[in-house]
């Protein structure tokens, strides 16, 4: 057996016996490699997975390296495995794309999206262990929302146009200012905003301090 093939091995025993995933760099520093050579063992064993001879195929999700059921293979997988996430709605779902994208954001910026009131969706979204919360320095100190690496364990996706695709956004968007602008380098949030600014300390903004952690 030759030493690239037994890389390769164990770098596809790594990525199998990572539950949560694997960073590519992880790999390189337990096999003891540089990080190019993993992505190009990893050009070489995702080529070896597309074949129809394999039910699992190797993905990046939001940075981390993990085997993935095929979709044409799902149905039979879905016999023995239910997977967590029962039902979504079609509104949770759009509240979801909205974080997922523009997050970390209030729920005054989630409603002034989508034009209208969000914060059922956001708590059940919570529940669900998708979206996270925290409390933000903005003024009434109001929760900002962004999604959680279990929504990118779930949908399996690295590209966040793939749970935007198809979703209308309301009118609001066109004048929506992030809170992620006021974010700093290290996650912080600066308080250089307009505290007169009626869209950041409203009756909405109010009410959603009051939600009940998740």
């Amino acid at each position: 057996m030759s030493e690239e093939l037994t890389k390769k091995a164990v770098m596809e025993a790594l990525i199998f016996s990572a539950k949560s995933g694997i960073e590519p760099s992880r790999v390189a520093s337990i096999i003891g490699i540089k990080l190019s050579q993993v992505m190009l063992l990893l050009e070489e064993l995702e080529k070896e997975y597309e074949g129809h001879e394999h039910g699992v195929m190797i993905k990046s999700v939001n940075g981390k390296l993990r085997f993935y059921t095929k979709a044409s293979i799902q149905s039979f997988v879905s016999q023995i495995s239910v997977r967590p996430l029962v039902s979504i709605t079609d509104t949770q779902m759009e509240v979801l794309a909205v974080v997922a994208v523009k997050g970390p954001l209030t729920r005054n910026d989630v409603e002034l999206i989508r034009g209208r009131s969000s914060q059922s969706q956001l708590l059940e979204l919570s529940k669900m262990g998708l979206v996270g919360k925290r409390k933000s320095k903005l003024p009434g100190r109001p929760y900002l929302y962004k999604v959680t690496s279990r929504f990118y364990e779930l949908f399996q996706v690295d590209d966040l146009a793939e749970i935007v695709e198809g979703l209308a956004f309301g009118e609001g968007e066109d004048n929506f200012e992030t809170s992620r602008d006021n974010l700093t380098d290290n996650g912080n949030v600066e308080e250089k905003i307009n505290p007169s600014d009626p869209r950041r300390e409203g009756e909405s903004e109010r009410q959603d301090r009051d939600l009940p952690e998740a």
